[in-house]
């Protein structure tokens, strides 16, 4: 802490007369003692405030610090009280920084966290999640604080995540380290698959386990590459924006039925879109089959159906389609009759070809 003194001058006024001369003029000055804290040249807060007044002819000195009515003389005068308010002001010059930028800090970090929330109750796959591993380790692991996880499936109300396998320090770490392309590495992210509920992952939030979910930008990088980009950095390494076009049966139906499932100004979207991605599924397209499944997950006609769901996953899955197989183990796992091995089984029966995060 340190401690300074400035000098504002207020002007010239009329209202005194001099004891040593008797001139009526003087030059009034402010006299502010100012304590420093931090910031070396910024006031933070006024420790002690004087006005003193000087006679234009003979230099006589007089403070007024102690007599009310001498002061309330010099600023009847206009121009002298709004001076007089206006080095309030000065003052606290650092004071009302420093609330000025916690103010806009923690406005931003509450729009932050509300969409956060947003993107909490409403997930899509590619959503980043920042983990604060405080929150489940404490001081276990103090070089393992902070992580990613990433979205990478919904199958239904399940929301399935791959988390980063690098941990780290700081938040401002964190962040740094997806700015500098980490996510981008091919073994960045884990191939085992966390599933939850849209309500275990609002109580992760709630609890501070997830401090942020960012979602990013799908953004064009050249004539037919896009990748995906948080705050204009990739996070994702380059994919075709358009794969080349060529007939298969069941394509059409699909991108018909998706994008009126996109469509909310549609009223009967859902309907429309359920008898697009049948006629699809019935055309044997592995992606209409399992977006079809998701159609029954959801609840399309008032209630989830699982076995129409896990019919046609299955289908797809018979096709070596990953998405499908990812899916359909996910809802095995919800069901005690089903066994995930006779699921593989018939796979292997197929010739499928198919990979197990």
């Amino acid at each position: 802490m340190d401690y300074r003194e400035s000098t504002m001058s207020l002007g010239i006024t009329e209202k005194l007369l001099c004891s040593c001369c008797g001139s009526q003029q003087h030059r009034v000055n402010s006299v502010i003692t100012y304590a420093f804290y931090f910031f070396e040249y910024l006031p933070i807060f006024p420790v002690k405030r004087d006005t003193r007044v000087q006679c234009v002819e003979c230099q006589h000195l007089v403070g007024i610090a102690d007599n009310p009515a001498d002061r309330k003389l010099i600023f009847s005068d206009l121009s002298l009280a709004f001076f007089s308010k206006l080095r309030l002001l000065s003052t606290f010059t650092g004071s009302i920084l420093i609330i000025l930028l916690l103010s806009y800090y923690f406005s931003e970090e509450q729009q932050k966290n509300r969409q956060s929330q947003a993107y909490i109750d409403a997930p899509k796959i590619n959503d980043f999640y920042y983990l604060d591993y405080r929150e489940v380790a404490g001081d276990k692991r103090p070089q393992s604080k902070y992580r990613v996880a990433k979205i990478v499936d919904i199958t239904g109300g399940t929301v399935s995540l791959t988390y980063g396998n690098y941990f780290y320090p700081l938040k401002k770490s964190l962040s740094n380290g997806l700015r500098f392309g980490h996510s981008t590495n091919f073994d960045y992210f884990e191939k085992k698959r966390q599933n939850f509920s849209y309500a275990e992952l609002d109580s992760l939030f709630e609890q501070g386990f997830i401090y942020r979910v960012v979602r990013p930008e799908f953004n064009m990088i050249g004539r037919n590459k896009a990748v995906y980009m948080i705050d204009g950095n990739p996070v994702t390494n380059a994919t075709d924006a358009q794969k080349e076009w060529r007939y298969i049966p069941g394509k059409r139906q699909n991108t018909q039925g998706m994008a009126f499932l996109k469509a909310s100004y549609i009223n009967d979207r859902f309907e429309q879109a359920f008898i697009l991605l049948k006629q699809s599924a019935e055309l044997g397209y592995a992606p209409g089959q399992t977006n079809l499944a998701e159609l029954y997950l959801t609840g399309i006609e008032g209630s989830r159906d699982i076995e129409n769901a896990a019919h046609w996953l299955f289908q797809a899955a018979l096709q070596g389609y990953q998405p499908a197989i990812e899916k359909y183990r996910v809802i095995c796992q919800m069901e005690e009759t089903c066994q995930i091995e006779d699921f593989y089984r018939a796979l292997n029966d197929a010739g499928t070809s198919y990979r197990i995060n």
